[in-house]
């Protein structure tokens, strides 16, 4: 079955590779611009490319200003949707009445990187994490963005440590359309949580630290590295990006786990109002979970 894909520029490598391993039928974005030779058909009318390629299916992998007309257009025209992030201004209604299927975020959960730290976080010599730190960079320019990235870390922490933080401390700074985003927060456990989104899209890092061990992955190490008193040791992390099986595991209808705690859904407006609250106030704010 054709699924569209609706991502921006800054992430034709990974909509390449999505396109290799599904059956995907054409890329939207609406951009002035788009890459001069895109290996999928690119269209710039999000109904004209649902028609032309009678696609059932359509992704969204990035953020934008009417991303949510969009999502109930694909609703209302009975195509399901999937989403890489929260969808600000959704009228619950749309989804609520529509046939077609509405799923958001959970990448992580197809994610290499994600599932052996679980593994070795929930491993009993790993014994009780004391810190996590996460790095990430947003895939473009502007708020929305940046705050996708914060809503994905965020889920991604929450589920990695099985347990949400009552309180968030947020820090946000801006430099023209280029934005500096800190999360800060910790867990009843006692587990301190500091979550960084930078604008370099390419910054990927994670550490995990417990009394028994460390785990720890950044874009420019080849693999994740486990540190424990016996040693440390490099497992290779060379797999394909986690929206490829995430995609898979929805056309096989089998969606996504939610975390434990708040979902994408629900934790993505709070954090957005405390991010424009930081970002207007200049001065670190706490929410309240």
């Amino acid at each position: 079955m054709a699924i569209a894909l609706v991502a921006h520029p800054a992430l034709g490598a990974v909509t390449e590779q999505i396109s290799e391993a599904l059956p995907v039928a054409g890329l939207y974005y609406p951009a002035r611009s788009h890459r001069s030779d895109p290996t999928l058909p690119f269209y710039g009318d999000l109904t004209a490319m649902l028609e032309e390629t009678g696609a059932r299916t359509c992704a969204f992998l990035s953020p934008y200003q009417n991303l949510h007309k969009d999502v109930k257009t694909c609703l209302e025209t009975g195509v399901d949707v999937l989403c890489g992030g929260p969808i600000p201004q959704l009228d619950d209604q749309t989804a609520l009445q529509s046939k077609a299927r509405l799923t958001i975020g959970g990448v992580h959960h197809s994610s290499a990187l994600f599932n052996k730290a679980l593994q070795q976080r929930l491993n009993p010599s790993f014994a009780q994490a004391v810190y996590l730190r996460l790095l990430s960079g947003a895939q473009g320019p502007g708020l929305l963005p940046a705050w996708w990235a914060a809503c994905k870390q965020w889920t991604l922490a929450i589920d990695l440590l099985g347990e949400t933080p009552l309180q968030l401390h947020i820090s946000a700074y801006r430099q023209g359309r280029a934005y500096q985003i800190a999360l800060t927060a910790a867990a009843m456990s006692g587990t301190t949580v500091q979550l960084l989104i930078a604008p370099q899209r390419t910054l990927t890092e994670l550490t995990l630290l417990g009394t028994g061990g460390t785990i720890s992955a950044s874009s420019v190490q080849n693999g994740i590295a486990l540190s424990n008193a016996q040693g440390t040791r490099i497992m290779p992390d060379v797999l394909p990006p986690a929206e490829i099986e995430w995609l898979r595991r929805f056309e096989h209808k089998n969606a996504p786990p939610q975390p434990d705690g708040a979902s994408i859904s629900d934790c993505g407006p709070l954090l957005l109002r405390g991010l424009r609250q930081a970002l207007r106030q200049k001065r670190p704010i706490a929410l309240k979970l």
